[in-house]
């Protein structure tokens, strides 16, 4: 279900409803932010309509969730989602749960799965009244930043892709370990992952060791496609200090920098 508010052109800024939460996904509670969580208004979100028809000629609806820290405005999520609109892939830009971004307790990834997957079936209706049923019985490529990515890469992994109705998994500094702690590795489902993915970090991310991810490739059943932002931290921005060339980056500029490997891995989907 869809309830908007007027949202600047060509997005609609609105609340995804969504079921209650479980107990066990909500964990002790922890202040009013959470006691109040699943009898209100639902997630907060923003439906970026496409600009554009696609030039794959199949437009791919997507699903882009948070990091743990919930806000699911930030730039680097921003970015990627109007990038997608503009060629023609409608993008819903979601929170996973009700409270305000750093707020309130954040289940472990794999107690989110069933969330995930309800914000999926109210994305689907949502775009579905948005765009006028043009999308509807489309597969959809989900993903997100850090916490929102592997969330949907596990619910991918349970599900299926088809079972999902899933395509393609899009993941934006996807946490490959807890910093610090390279022996404590989030790749045991990747065998399970039976659709192509799309992995957007930088060299510089705490989360991530490239040697590391470079061994775990193989291991992923859907096919991995990697983009190595040099530099880049967790959020994708790249400081001058960082930068091989000197020139700092905010996190849209290295979206844009590596837009035609983006919009070309949505291409082959549509293939």
């Amino acid at each position: 279900m869809l309830a908007a508010d007027a949202g600047p052109d060509p997005g609609t800024a609105c609340r995804l409803r969504v079921p209650p939460l479980l107990p066990s996904e909500r964990g002790p509670e922890r202040g009013r932010a959470e006691s109040s969580a699943g009898d209100g208004p639902g997630v907060a979100a923003f439906l970026h309509h496409p600009v554009a028809a696609s030039a794959a000629g199949t437009a791919i609806p997507v699903l882009l969730l948070p990091g743990s820290r919930g806000d699911h405005a930030a730039p680097h999520l921003v970015a990627l989602a109007t990038l997608l609109a503009a060629h023609g892939h409608p993008v819903v830009r979601s929170a996973l749960f009700e409270w305000e971004p750093g707020s309130g307790f954040v289940p472990t990834a794999e107690r989110a799965v069933e969330r995930m997957r309800a914000v999926l079936v109210a994305a689907r209706a949502a775009l579905a009244s948005s765009e006028g049923g043009a999308i509807a019985g489309c597969d959809w490529v989900v993903g997100g930043a850090s916490y929102g990515g592997r969330v949907a890469s596990l619910a991918v992994a349970a599900s299926g892709g088809r079972g999902l109705g899933v395509s393609g998994l899009l993941a934006l500094a996807y946490p490959l370990h807890p910093p610090g702690r390279p022996d404590r590795l989030r790749t045991a489902h990747w065998p399970q992952i039976d659709v192509p993915t799309l992995l957007i970090s930088g060299d510089a991310d705490p989360f991530m060791t490239l040697e590391l991810l470079e061994a775990e490739q193989s291991t992923h059943l859907g096919g991995l496609t990697s983009i190595i932002v040099a530099g880049a931290a967790h959020d994708l921005s790249v400081s001058a200090r960082r930068a091989p060339d000197g020139r700092r980056r905010s996190p849209a500029d290295v979206i844009d920098e590596h837009a035609g490997a983006v919009l070309g891995w949505m291409h082959g989907l549509a293939q």
